[in-house]
C-alpha cells in the first residue's frame, strides 16, 4: 500500500502530466531572479553574546511559464549569521524578519493556473506568500509585521524560513470582493542537518491548518480590508487541564488605507489584528498599527516607516508564565528605505521592545541596524 507520502507526491505528477500533455511546447518562457537581504545589526540587550551581528538571506527563484494560465515555480534560498533574537535578546517575537540561522535548500516548490479572474496554486507554499498580508506593512522589518505572533507563536506555521505542503486559490468574486482559501500541511518541513527538505507527508496527528480569507476593496478602494479565520486540527496542550486536545482557532484582521495621494506622494496606515482559542494557545492577542510615508525625500523611490506591535500572553496559566516569564510585549519600529540604483536599496531601522516581564525585569533592548537590497 501506499504511505501518504507517496499518494500526494503521485498526485501531484499526474495532474501535472495531464496538463502538460494539453500544452504546446513552444509556449514556455523561463525567467530566473536572485535577491539578496543582508543587515548589519546591534542590540542593546544586557544579555550574555556578541552585540553586532550580520545576518542574510539569499533567495533564487525560478518560474516556467507554459502558455499564459500555467507555471511551475521554484525557490532556492540560504540564510547565514546567527540567531540574535531568538539566542541572545530573547524577545518574544523576533526583531528581525530575515533571522534564520544556517539554512540552506528549498523554499516555495509549486504548479499554479493563473486567470484573471481565479488562481490555484499546488505544492509546497509559504503561508505569508498570499494570506496575512498587509501591503503597508512590507515596508517593516519586524517580524511581526509580516505575519503576526498569533500564528506564527500559538501553532506550527508553515512560513518562512520553513514552508509546507499546501493547495491555495483565489477568487474574484466581483470588482469589490476577493476570496482566497487555503489548506496547509498541520506540520512544516522541519531542516534536517540545516538542510530545507521537500515534505509532503501528511500524518494524521498533526492534522490540517485551513484558512479562510475573503478580501474588500471599500472607498473608491481607499480601504483593503481583509477578515480571516483559520482553523489548525492538529493537538494542543490545554492551558487549564494540561491535556491533549484537538484543533486551535483564530480570527484576524488585516487592513490596508490610503489616507492621501498626491503625484507619485502617498500617506498609508496599516492594522493588524488576531485573536486566538484561549486554551489553547500561549498568546491571547496581538495587534499592529503603522504609518507609511512614499516618495517625500528627494526623486528616488524612498518610503518612511513607523509602526507598533503588541502581544498579549496568556499568562493566567502557569505554563505561559514559567515558559515566557512575560505578560505582554511591545515593539516600536522605525525605518527609512532609499533605493540608490535599480539593484540596491538601503534600510536603516531603529526598534524598541519593550518586554513587560513577570519577575527580574531587564533593561528594555534596543535594535539598530542597516538592512541591503540587492537585485541580481
Amino acid at each position: 500500500m501506499l504511505g501518504k507520502r507517496s499518494i500526494f507526491g503521485a498526485s501531484i505528477l499526474f495532474f501535472l502530466g495531464t496538463t502538460l500533455n494539453h500544452l504546446n511546447a513552444q509556449s514556455l518562457e523561463y525567467t530566473n531572479e536572485t535577491i539578496y537581504l543582508s543587515e548589519v545589526l546591534a542590540h542593546t540587550s544586557e544579555n550574555e553574546g556578541k552585540d553586532l551581528h550580520l545576518i542574510g538571506w539569499l533567495l533564487n527563484t525560478s518560474n516556467l511559464s507554459i502558455s499564459e494560465k500555467h507555471s511551475l515555480n521554484l525557490g532556492l534560498m540560504l540564510t547565514h549569521g546567527g540567531e540574535p533574537s531568538a539566542n541572545i535578546v530573547g524577545d518574544l517575537q523576533t526583531f528581525s524578519n530575515i533571522e534564520a540561522g544556517f539554512l540552506y535548500g528549498f523554499y516555495e516548490m509549486y504548479y499554479q493556473y493563473y486567470t484573471d479572474d481565479f488562481w490555484l496554486k499546488f505544492g509546497q507554499q509559504d503561508l505569508n506568500t498570499d494570506f496575512f498580508v498587509s501591503e503597508n506593512a512590507l515596508l517593516f522589518t519586524h517580524s511581526s509585521f509580516g505575519i503576526d505572533p498569533v500564528a506564527t507563536i500559538n501553532m506550527p506555521a508553515p512560513t518562512y524560513p520553513v514552508v509546507g505542503a499546501a493547495l491555495t486559490t483565489g477568487i474574484r468574486l466581483n470588482d469589490k470582493l476577493d476570496l482566497k482559501l487555503g489548506v496547509f500541511d498541520g506540520q512544516f518541513a522541519v531542516p534536517r542537518d540545516n538542510f530545507l527538505t521537500v515534505n509532503w507527508d501528511l500524518p494524521n496527528d498533526q492534522g490540517l491548518l485551513y484558512l479562510v480569507e475573503p478580501e474588500f476593496r471599500l472607498f473608491r478602494d481607499r480601504l483593503i480590508q481583509k477578515v480571516g479565520f483559520f482553523h489548525h486540527s492538529g493537538q494542543f496542550t490545554n492551558r487549564e487541564t494540561q491535556n491533549t486536545t484537538r484543533g486551535l482557532s483564530a480570527f484576524y484582521l488585516v487592513s490596508d488605507l490610503l489616507i492621501s495621494k498626491k503625484d507619485e506622494k502617498t500617506v498609508n496606515l496599516f492594522f493588524q489584528f488576531n485573536s486566538s482559542t484561549k486554551v489553547v494557545s500561549d498568546l491571547n492577542y496581538y495587534y499592529g498599527l503603522g504609518l507609511r510615508l512614499s516618495n517625500y525625500i528627494g526623486k528616488k523611490t524612498n518610503e518612511i516607516g513607523l509602526a507598533l506591535g503588541h502581544a498579549r500572553l496568556n499568562n493566567e496559566f502557569l505554563s505561559v508564565r514559567s515558559k515566557y516569564n512575560l505578560k505582554s510585549e511591545t515593539i516600536i519600529e522605525i525605518n527609512y528605505k532609499q533605493e540608490i540604483s535599480d539593484w540596491l536599496s538601503l534600510q536603516p531601522y531603529f526598534h524598541w521592545i519593550g518586554m513587560n516581564q513577570i519577575i527580574d525585569n531587564q533593561k528594555n533592548p534596543i535594535i539598530i541596524a542597516l538592512r541591503a537590497y540587492i537585485k541580481f
